[in-house]
Parts: C-alpha cells; structure tokens; sequence
C-alpha cells in the first residue's frame, strides 16, 4: 500500500511549529500513521462532515482525504476543546467569500 502525501497548509504548519517538543513528535508521528492509513481517523458529523479526526492525547488533527490524488490535507491540529468551533467557524467564513 502506498502512502498518501500530507498537505500542510501554512497555518497549520505554523501550530505544528509552536507545540511542545514531546507533543510535537506525537503530531508528527501521527502524521506518519495517517499518511499510511487515512482511514484511521474518525468521521466527523454535522458541519464537518467528510473531514476526519485522529487523537493525539487532548489534541485532534482534523484533515480530509483525496483518494484520487493520494493526498491528506490537514485542515486544523488543536486542543480538543475548540479546535472543531474554530474550523468550523473558519470553513463559514471561507464559504462568505
């Protein structure tokens, strides 16, 4: 099986730079975990519908998969406590424009 190449836009690279050594190698490794299997992650429901999480003890990656071109495109890594509130309320925003 191949992997799926990550895609990580700016802002969230800029996340991933600012966590805590320890935390950020969890994130990284879980990145790895994804890239292999998009499928491990848990659907979301609601407004985020077609995206997945996948936990990182209190913290989510939330990302969506393009079968087609391989690829996982991480929409948001967060606190579990408002990192869904924020994407989504960047994902109405992006939809106003």
């Amino acid at each position: 099986m191949s992997l799926f190449r990550p895609d990580i836009p700016p802002h969230v690279a800029e996340v991933i730079r600012s966590l805590h050594p320890d935390l950020k190698r969890s994130i990284k490794s879980a990145i790895r975990v994804i890239a292999a299997d998009p499928e491990c992650g848990e659907s979301l429901q609601r407004e985020l519908n077609g995206l997945r999480k996948y936990r990182v003890r209190r913290f989510r990656i939330v990302y969506a998969t393009d079968q087609k071109a391989r690829v996982i495109r991480l929409m948001a890594i967060g606190h579990r406590r408002y990192v869904y509130e924020e994407l989504t309320e960047q994902l109405r925003r992006k939809g106003r424009e």
